[in-house]
């Protein structure tokens, strides 16, 4: 895998969220899937981890539209 690609746990302490609420987002699809690896782990690219954290700061701020 390459290094600029980031596991789930990783990639939730950088958007802010526990790891059990960004996998709940992909179950109930509320935010689309990412790439898996070839062990069919999800793997976060820099333009996921935006697309992502634009939702997280949506939900957990709503005011800020």
């Amino acid at each position: 895998m390459s290094t600029d690609h980031k596991t789930l746990t990783e990639a939730a302490k950088e958007i802010g969220v526990s790891p059990v609420t960004l996998r709940r987002w992909f179950l109930t699809k509320k935010v689309g899937e990412v790439g898996r690896d070839r062990n069919n782990w999800r793997i976060f690219s820099d333009d996921d981890l935006v697309r992502i954290r634009k939702y997280a700061t949506r939900v957990t701020h709503p005011e800020e539209k």
